[in-house]
């Protein structure tokens, strides 16, 4: 099959572009024809894997505004690939940067969206992108909240939203969530899969904490800094790896400051895949303290893959990943209660190893070729009703 992939980032910022080298990879590896459209970014020294990178909007405030309604290149350049590349399928990941224009620019062929994320259509999703720590939406952020309320998710829904092929979601959680946006569109929960660099390990180092994810108010990192400062107090031996980058990691590593000067707590900066599964490797457990409602968690499923016991927030879709068999879910924000979940697994030995072998069995459903087939087999079908064999 002749498979195209549109995502806003050609490069590995997040799950989501990890996710879409993971498909481009193993599709190319099973025989298909495979091509990526992304937007041109600055990818910070990191291996930019698509094969066509588009303008981002340009222009001063007001062209900014239009041009994410209609992003007019995007068009052209999305028009010109999909008369070059003929695909039989168009699979969407995070499409934003391209605006509703990526719809007709894409019309007449089979087409799946996979939601990564909060979306500018995505009612019940919109808040997240504006919202604090605590979920409230600032006087501030109100005009941006107003802007994709009643402009954005408008026009997704006139210029094409609702007549692609499908919606798959990560979770059950997230398909819960879009069903009112998608319609009568059908919207199938296909899970994420775990990178091939993440295999079983034994633990050996019971005392290290690793953090692994971007670093801004969402995810919580500033949660589970404060809660390794309470847990310090009792667990001297505790120690934390913060890997991620973000705009947060300036007034993070400040707040920090101490624990880092202690030795308690490091910040490693962005780490290529091999170099977080070393990591997690060396480490006893993941905690994914997220504030805000996850929509997956492809770093708790990595932990998952390698044998980690997990500390996580139960939000989102976290519990479908998270139980009494493989690690401890604790409220959202709770410093206190994260400090306590720790403070009951570092360096204990005996029970990081029970919870380890819980989450290689829960990986065991979620590898890299049932995915792929999950997706063929969906291509395949679009493909067919449009009229491709």
């Amino acid at each position: 099959m002749r498979i195209l992939h549109i995502v806003n980032l050609g490069f590995e910022a997040g799950g989501a572009e990890k996710f879409v080298r993971m498909l481009r990879d193993g599709q190319t590896a099973r025989g298909h024809q495979v091509r990526v459209v992304a937007l041109e970014a600055p990818a910070g020294g990191r291996t930019v894997f698509a094969d066509d990178l588009v303008p981002p909007v340009g222009g001063g405030p007001i062209g900014k505004l239009a041009g994410f309604v209609w992003h007019r290149g995007a068009h052209r350049e999305v028009r010109r690939i999909m008369r070059e590349f003929q695909p039989d399928c168009v699979h969407m990941h995070t499409i934003g940067g391209f605006s509703p224009a990526v719809f007709p620019a894409t019309r007449g062929t089979a087409r799946i969206l996979t939601i990564h994320g909060p979306e500018d259509w995505t009612r019940k999703l919109l808040r997240w992108q504006v919202a604090d720590n605590s979920g409230r939406i600032a006087p501030a952020a109100l005009p941006r909240y107003l802007h994709l309320r009643l402009l954005m998710r408008p026009a997704y829904r006139l210029l094409g939203l609702r007549r692609i092929d499908g919606f798959a979601a990560p979770s059950r959680f997230v398909a819960g969530l879009i069903a009112a946006d998608a319609g009568r569109v059908p919207v199938r929960v296909i899970p994420y899969a775990v990178d091939q660099a993440f295999t079983p390990a034994p633990v050996t180092e019971v005392w290290q904490t690793a953090y692994v994810g971007r670093l801004s108010p969402l995810k919580g990192a500033d949660v589970l800094l404060e809660a390794f400062d309470i847990l310090a107090r009792t667990q001297p031996k505790a120690r934390l790896v913060v890997v991620g980058d973000g705009p947060d990691r300036e007034r993070l590593q400040a707040r920090a400051a101490h624990l880092v000067a202690a030795g308690t707590v490091e910040f490693r900066g962005w780490l290529s895949p091999p170099e977080v599964a070393e990591c997690l490797r060396g480490s006893a457990l993941l905690a994914v303290p997220s504030t805000t409602p996850e929509i997956f968690g492809l770093t708790a499923l990595e932990a998952l893959e390698l044998g980690r016991p997990l500390v996580a927030s139960r939000i989102g879709a976290l519990p479908e990943l998270v139980g009494p068999d493989n690690g401890v879910l604790v409220a959202p924000g709770d410093a206190a209660a994260l400090a306590e979940a720790l403070a009951g697994l570092v360096g204990d030995a005996e029970r990081l190893a029970r919870l380890a072998e819980g989450s290689a069995r829960r990986a065991e459903a979620f590898s890299l070729d049932r995915c792929l087939d999950e997706y063929e087999a969906w291509y395949r079908e679009a493909a067919a009703a449009h009229g491709h064999p």
